[in-house]
Formats: C-alpha cells, structure tokens, sequence
C-alpha cells in the first residue's frame, strides 16, 4: 500500500483533538444502539404492531452494524480518512431524517437500518484514528476514553431519551440524534486528517456475503431461542456457524482478505478480546433488564427506572481514562480480574436487594458493579490490541469493533430471553407477577454472575500466556 503517508504517533494538540473527535464517534454509534428502546411502546401504538415486530428495531440495528464491520478496514486504507470519516456520519444523518418523518414502520425501520451502518463502519474507524495518532505510552489512556464512550452511549442514550419522551413524541429522538450526528460530522471535517496507508484494498463480495450470512444467522439464532421458534433458532445458529467456518477457510486463501486471520494467532490478542466481550455484555445485559424490571416490578415510571443507572454511568465515564492510565503504568494483571470480581459480588447484591430493599439501596449497589466494568473493557482492549504488530493491528480493530455488536446482541438477547422466560414460567407455576418478575431479573443477574467468574479465569490465563511468551523469547534470545 503506497499513497498518504500515516500521521505521525506523537502527542500534538491537532493529535489531541483527533482523539476527541474519535472518542465522540464512539460515543455517537454505541449512544443510537438503544436510544429508541424506551420509545418502543409509542411506536407500536403509532404503526400498530406488537413487540415481536418493533423490537428489531434494536436487533435489526446491532445484526446490520456486525455485518458492515468487516467493511470498515477496506474502507480505511482505501480512503482519505476525514472524507470517509464525513461520508459515514452523513450516513447517520440521512437514516435519521428518514426515521423522523417515516410514514409506515417498514421505512422508521429503513432510517435505522441506514444508521445501522454508519455505526457499523464509525466505531472501527474511530478506533483506528486513536491507534494511529496515540503515543504507546498513552495508549491504555487513550483506549480507555474510548471504552468510558462507548459505556456512556448505550446507558445515557437510555436516560436522555426518557426524559426527552416525558415532554415531546418519540420522533424527537431521532431529530436530536441527527442533531448530535451533524455536530460529529463538522468536528470530523474540522479537524481529522489521514492517518492510515492508503492504497486499493478490494472488497471481496463472496466474503462480505459469507460473513453477512454468518453473523447474521448466529445472532439471530441466539436472539430468536427465547421469543421463537427453537427449531428456526437451531437451523439458523448451524447456517450461520458453517458460513463463518468458509468464511474463515476463505480469509487464508484469498490474496485480499476482508479480515486478516493472522490477528487470531496471538492468544493474548484473542483472550483480551474475549474479557471485552464479557465487560460489554454485562452493560447491555444490565441495561435492558434493569429499566424493564424496575418498571414492571417496582412500579417506576421511565424516567425513574433510567435514572437509576445514571450514577454509575456517569462515574463510569470520570473513571474510563484513569483505569487506562493505571493500565499504562502498571498493567492489568491485577486491575482486571479485580474487576470482573467486583461486577460478580456487587450485581450479586443487587439481586439480592431487587425485591425487598429500598431503590436507594438497590441503585447505591449498582454503582460499584457497573464502575468495575471501567477496569475490564477498556483495558482489556488495550491488553489485546497491545499484543499486535503495525501491520496486523488495524484488522485486531475490526475484530474488537465486531466483538462489540455481537456483545451487544448476544447480552441483550440472553438477558432479556431469561427473565422473559423465567418470568412466564414462575407465573404459569402460580406465583404472584412480582414474585415472577423478580425471578426473571434474579435469573438474568445469574448469567452476568456466571460472565464475571469466566472473564477471572481468561484474565489469569491471559497473563499466564504473556508469562510464556516473555519465556519462551528469553530462551531463544
């Protein structure tokens, strides 16, 4: 690859303001991934449909976002950054504007589909601006910003759009999210310039089409084993496994990959990449099951139930930027699995808490569990991107960008598929409604319990394989 040259990795204020812009990408693609859920029941009294069809408007939007992923590092190293950068937001914007004025579901769903695929393609973007343009030794700071953003995103997006719908129509969101996108879209014109080798990267279209296939036929098998039929599930999951499989055996024939393997040899890179997965999928777990909980169980109105996260989340943001230094200076050998235990012992007391005890107690309790997770994703991310060499590092980015919407999809669907499906079963065995429903929302803190425990055993793993390779390089040194 020949053309613009890379930017220089060194600490400049036109560096800095790249970060920011980068950091407010990341903001702005994980923010829309659940800024319509509280507005879901306006919008089936509107169009008249049922929550089997409305609730793809999150789950068609994260599958899309997986699938254009891949996309982002052809994209990256064939175009001049900021022109791409603009290209991609005005995207966003374009899919906004459709949303707000849809006449029918079948084009609110278009809009978001198109949003969908600008988030898909800005978060790996944004990523790789901050790779590229980030001392090594601010690195962990730097990922870390990135991390607190996309931690904010997905959880704020849940209490702004609650308050914006106790005094306006669920259309208002998306304008204020086009609002958002336009303000992105100028500061990236503003202030970006090329960081990547540019040269003619092809798109192949049989691995696009495989991958699409894959992850698509996975996520939905996953999403549909709780609210479908477990027959299509299963039928889907196995299609969706078998086209990743030729997908992969594809990558390692072919002279343009859409996603260099070689990222997958490094066992360091891929547990890192595993830990964030888990970090992500308590955020998305929590984040879903929580507000339905408190409202349905406790009687709190949308905005009550949203406000209750915001504490931690807004901590959260404040504490992303200094686990990433500590990060930097010490490592994460002892930060990250101290992480994943405080997520497992205080969500332990939450849902201990979440049926007798006071919502004061209850949101005090959270706090240091969603906090933890300030210490797993961002420098989990950094851990394995860490482990990558110049060349292979911008494909490491499309695999940790992809982990996140399969993250979000698979914590979404599984928690939500638990306490549904508990909830029900606890009802049809007679118990009274909060009884089950706090059943459901006891079953859904299991599973981000039983994540915790296993994100443990990957972190001393992790670093037992660091431990080896030093040795094994001594040896032959």
């Amino acid at each position: 690859m020949t053309s613009h040259a890379p930017a220089r990795t060194s600490t400049t204020p036109r560096a800095g303001w790249m970060i920011a812009v980068a950091a407010a990408a990341a903001f702005l693609a994980t923010f829309n991934e659940t800024f319509l859920n509280v507005a879901f029941t306006p919008i089936m009294t509107d169009f008249g449909i049922d929550v089997s069809m409305v609730q793809w408007l999150t789950t068609g939007y994260l599958l899309v976002a997986a699938v254009f992923v891949p996309v982002s590092n052809v994209l990256y190293h064939r175009f001049p950054t900021r022109a791409l950068f603009v290209s991609v937001v005005a995207l966003m914007v374009v899919g906004s504007v459709v949303g707000a004025v849809a006449p029918t579901f079948g084009v609110l769903l278009a809009g978001r589909l198109l949003q969908a695929i600008g988030t898909g393609l800005l978060t790996p973007i944004g990523m790789n601006i901050t790779l590229a343009v980030s001392p090594r030794e601010k690195l962990g700071m730097n990922m870390g910003i990135m991390a607190a953003m996309t931690t904010l995103g997905p959880s704020l997006a849940i209490v702004l759009s609650g308050a914006l719908l106790t005094i306006a129509p669920w259309t208002t969101l998306m304008w204020v999210f086009g609002a958002l996108a336009v303000i992105v879209l100028i500061a990236g014109a503003l202030f970006l310039r090329t960081v990547a080798e540019l040269g003619r990267p092809v798109l192949d279209v049989l691995s696009f089409a495989l991958v699409a296939v894959g992850l698509v036929g996975v996520l939905y098998g996953v999403t549909a084993a709780f609210g479908g039929s477990p027959l299509y599930a299963g039928i889907s999951g196995v299609v969706g496994l078998l086209a990743l499989w030729l997908f992969v055996r594809r990558q390692r024939r072919i002279e343009h990959p859409l996603i260099d393997m070689r990222p997958f040899s490094s066992r360091p890179f891929v547990l890192g990449v595993l830990m964030t997965m888990l970090g992500l999928l308590f955020v998305f777990a929590m984040n879903v099951v929580i507000p339905l909980f408190l409202q349905a169980a406790r009687g709190m109105d949308p905005l009550g139930a949203s406000l209750t996260l915001a504490p931690g989340i807004l901590l959260t943001v404040v504490l992303g930027p200094v686990a990433g230094r500590m990060f930097d200076h010490h490592g994460g050998r002892w930060s990250i699995p101290l992480g994943f235990l405080v997520m497992a012992v205080f969500v332990t007391l939450v849902g201990l808490v979440a049926g007798h005890g006071s919502i004061l107690t209850f949101g005090l309790l959270y706090i240091p569990a969603v906090l933890a997770t300030a210490f797993v994703i961002g420098p989990a991310q950094t851990f394995a991107l860490s482990h990558l060499d110049r060349e292979t590092s911008s494909h490491g980015v499309t695999v940790v960008s992809t982990s996140f919407q399969i993250a979000g999809c698979v914590g979404t669907s599984l928690a939500a598929g638990i306490y549904g499906a508990l909830s029900t079963a606890s009802i049809g065995a007679g118990r009274g409604v909060p009884d089950s429903l706090l059943t459901g929302f006891q079953g859904s803190v299991g599973l981000v319990i039983l994540t915790s425990v296993i994100g443990i055993v990957l972190a001393a793993l992790a670093y037992r394989s660091v431990a080896a390779c030093r040795a094994e390089y001594a040896n032959v040194a």
